[in-house]
Protein backbone atom coordinates (compact mmCIF):
# COMPACT_ATOMS: atom_id res chain seq x y z
CA UNK A 1 0.00 0.00 0.00
CA UNK A 2 1.49 3.70 -1.23
CA UNK A 3 1.95 6.10 1.73
CA UNK A 4 -0.53 8.39 -0.23
CA UNK A 5 -3.30 5.85 0.09
CA UNK A 6 -2.52 4.88 3.59
CA UNK A 7 -2.61 9.03 4.35
CA UNK A 8 -6.05 9.28 2.13
CA UNK A 9 -7.55 6.40 4.52
CA UNK A 10 -6.28 7.38 7.70
CA UNK A 11 -8.24 10.56 6.39
CA UNK A 12 -11.63 8.71 5.66
CA UNK A 13 -11.52 7.12 9.08
CA UNK A 14 -10.53 9.87 10.92
CA UNK A 15 -13.56 11.96 8.92
CA UNK A 16 -16.00 9.15 9.60
CA UNK A 17 -15.48 8.86 13.47
CA UNK A 18 -15.66 13.03 14.25
CA UNK A 19 -18.51 13.03 12.46
CA UNK A 20 -19.50 10.03 14.52
CA UNK A 21 -18.53 11.71 17.47
CA UNK A 22 -20.15 14.80 16.45
CA UNK A 23 -23.57 13.23 15.74
CA UNK A 24 -23.91 11.74 19.46
CA UNK A 25 -25.20 13.81 21.91
CA UNK A 26 -23.77 12.02 24.23
CA UNK A 27 -20.46 12.74 23.93
CA UNK A 28 -18.31 15.59 24.21
CA UNK A 29 -14.72 16.47 22.03
CA UNK A 30 -12.24 17.86 24.09
CA UNK A 31 -9.56 18.28 21.60
CA UNK A 32 -8.38 17.09 18.13
CA UNK A 33 -5.49 17.39 15.59
CA UNK A 34 -5.74 16.17 11.85
CA UNK A 35 -2.23 16.89 10.40
CA UNK A 36 -1.15 13.46 8.24
CA UNK A 37 2.42 12.75 9.27
CA UNK A 38 3.31 8.89 8.43
CA UNK A 39 5.81 8.72 11.40
CA UNK A 40 3.86 10.18 14.08
CA UNK A 41 0.32 10.24 15.26
CA UNK A 42 -0.72 13.73 14.31
CA UNK A 43 -4.17 12.36 13.82
CA UNK A 44 -6.46 12.25 16.86
CA UNK A 45 -9.57 13.19 18.65
CA UNK A 46 -9.81 13.07 22.53
CA UNK A 47 -13.55 12.66 23.80
CA UNK A 48 -15.52 12.13 26.76
CA UNK A 49 -18.83 10.71 27.95
CA UNK A 50 -19.16 12.87 30.60
CA UNK A 51 -22.23 14.87 31.14
CA UNK A 52 -23.05 17.60 33.64
CA UNK A 53 -26.50 16.48 34.17
CA UNK A 54 -27.06 17.45 38.11
CA UNK A 55 -25.34 14.25 39.14
CA UNK A 56 -23.20 14.33 42.00
CA UNK A 57 -21.58 11.22 41.80
CA UNK A 58 -20.73 9.74 38.25
CA UNK A 59 -18.36 7.07 36.37
CA UNK A 60 -17.40 8.59 33.02
CA UNK A 61 -14.40 7.74 30.71
CA UNK A 62 -11.86 10.13 28.32
CA UNK A 63 -11.36 8.38 25.04
CA UNK A 64 -8.61 8.65 22.58
CA UNK A 65 -8.96 7.72 18.76
CA UNK A 66 -6.81 7.94 16.11
CA UNK A 67 -6.29 6.34 12.68
CA UNK A 68 -2.87 5.57 13.04
CA UNK A 69 -2.18 1.76 12.66
CA UNK A 70 -5.93 1.31 12.95
CA UNK A 71 -7.12 1.56 9.60
CA UNK A 72 -8.21 -2.19 8.16
CA UNK A 73 -7.40 -2.71 4.19
CA UNK A 74 -10.67 -1.57 3.80
CA UNK A 75 -10.46 1.34 5.43
CA UNK A 76 -12.42 1.14 8.39
CA UNK A 77 -11.11 1.60 11.81
CA UNK A 78 -10.35 -1.55 13.66
CA UNK A 79 -10.96 -0.09 17.19
CA UNK A 80 -13.33 2.47 18.27
CA UNK A 81 -10.62 4.01 20.24
CA UNK A 82 -7.18 3.66 21.57
CA UNK A 83 -6.98 4.89 25.28
CA UNK A 84 -9.61 4.86 27.88
CA UNK A 85 -9.30 6.86 31.22
CA UNK A 86 -11.56 5.68 33.09
CA UNK A 87 -12.59 8.47 35.84
CA UNK A 88 -15.20 8.33 38.85
CA UNK A 89 -16.34 12.02 39.82
CA UNK A 90 -18.07 12.92 43.36
CA UNK A 91 -18.52 16.69 43.15
CA UNK A 92 -19.82 16.45 46.58
CA UNK A 93 -15.90 16.08 48.26
CA UNK A 94 -14.99 17.95 44.88
CA UNK A 95 -13.01 14.67 44.30
CA UNK A 96 -12.10 12.66 41.07
CA UNK A 97 -10.53 8.99 40.86
CA UNK A 98 -8.77 7.83 38.00
CA UNK A 99 -10.21 4.67 38.21
CA UNK A 100 -8.47 2.24 35.17
CA UNK A 101 -6.36 4.42 32.33
CA UNK A 102 -5.69 1.84 29.74
CA UNK A 103 -3.95 1.91 26.35
CA UNK A 104 -5.24 -0.99 23.90
CA UNK A 105 -2.75 -2.67 21.87
CA UNK A 106 -2.88 -6.57 20.90
CA UNK A 107 -4.38 -6.98 23.94
CA UNK A 108 -6.45 -4.93 26.27
CA UNK A 109 -4.91 -4.98 30.24
CA UNK A 110 -6.61 -3.35 33.07
CA UNK A 111 -3.30 -1.71 34.35
CA UNK A 112 -1.52 2.05 32.75
CA UNK A 113 0.68 2.12 30.29
CA UNK A 114 1.23 4.13 27.07
CA UNK A 115 1.13 1.41 24.21
CA UNK A 116 4.33 2.13 21.59
CA UNK A 117 4.65 4.81 23.04
CA UNK A 118 2.14 7.27 20.87
CA UNK A 119 1.59 9.86 23.64
CA UNK A 120 -1.78 8.14 24.12
CA UNK A 121 -1.76 8.31 27.79
CA UNK A 122 -0.70 12.16 27.55
CA UNK A 123 -3.25 12.87 25.21
CA UNK A 124 -6.08 11.84 27.96
CA UNK A 125 -4.40 12.76 31.27
CA UNK A 126 -3.75 16.11 29.91
CA UNK A 127 -7.54 16.09 28.85
CA UNK A 128 -8.89 14.76 32.20
CA UNK A 129 -6.91 17.57 34.02
CA UNK A 130 -8.14 19.88 32.06
CA UNK A 131 -11.72 18.59 32.60
CA UNK A 132 -11.44 18.29 35.96
CA UNK A 133 -9.73 22.28 36.67
CA UNK A 134 -12.90 22.87 34.58
CA UNK A 135 -14.93 21.21 37.14
CA UNK A 136 -12.89 22.51 40.30
CA UNK A 137 -11.85 20.00 41.78
CA UNK A 138 -9.55 20.04 44.88
CA UNK A 139 -8.59 16.01 44.95
CA UNK A 140 -7.76 13.16 42.14
CA UNK A 141 -6.51 10.23 43.39
CA UNK A 142 -6.18 6.84 41.87
CA UNK A 143 -3.92 3.59 41.57
CA UNK A 144 -0.68 2.33 39.18
CA UNK A 145 -0.40 -1.48 38.54
CA UNK A 146 1.67 -2.24 35.49
CA UNK A 147 3.53 -5.68 34.24
CA UNK A 148 7.08 -4.64 34.53
CA UNK A 149 9.12 -1.68 36.26
CA UNK A 150 9.56 0.58 33.06
CA UNK A 151 5.97 0.64 31.72
CA UNK A 152 5.31 1.75 36.02
CA UNK A 153 8.37 4.68 34.80
CA UNK A 154 6.69 5.68 32.30
CA UNK A 155 3.09 5.66 33.55
CA UNK A 156 4.45 7.47 36.63
CA UNK A 157 6.74 10.29 34.57
CA UNK A 158 3.63 10.86 32.67
CA UNK A 159 1.64 11.38 35.97
CA UNK A 160 4.36 13.72 37.47
CA UNK A 161 4.25 15.86 34.30
CA UNK A 162 0.88 16.75 34.87
CA UNK A 163 1.66 17.67 38.62
CA UNK A 164 0.77 13.90 40.52
CA UNK A 165 3.07 12.99 43.43
CA UNK A 166 3.48 9.28 42.82
CA UNK A 167 4.40 6.71 45.86
CA UNK A 168 5.71 3.49 44.69
CA UNK A 169 5.28 0.52 46.88
CA UNK A 170 9.12 -0.76 47.37
CA UNK A 171 10.30 -3.52 45.41
CA UNK A 172 7.05 -3.47 42.92
CA UNK A 173 5.46 -2.29 40.11
CA UNK A 174 2.54 -0.51 41.28
CA UNK A 175 1.36 2.50 43.73
CA UNK A 176 -0.61 5.32 44.05
CA UNK A 177 -1.09 8.70 43.19
CA UNK A 178 -2.69 12.10 44.04
CA UNK A 179 -2.80 15.46 42.93
CA UNK A 180 -4.48 18.54 44.97
CA UNK A 181 -5.47 21.90 43.30
CA UNK A 182 -3.55 24.54 44.28
CA UNK A 183 -5.28 27.56 45.94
Amino acid sequence: MGVNQMANENDQAYARKLAQIEANENLTILSSMNQVNDEKVKQYIVYTDYRENGQQESTSSIFVYTPYANVDRFGHSTVDFQTQLLFETNKWKKEMHITVLETLGAASRLAVYDFQNLGLAQLAVKAFCNLANKLEIETIDGNISTFDRDDFKKVAHILEKYGFEVQTDAGQSSGSFIKTRKA
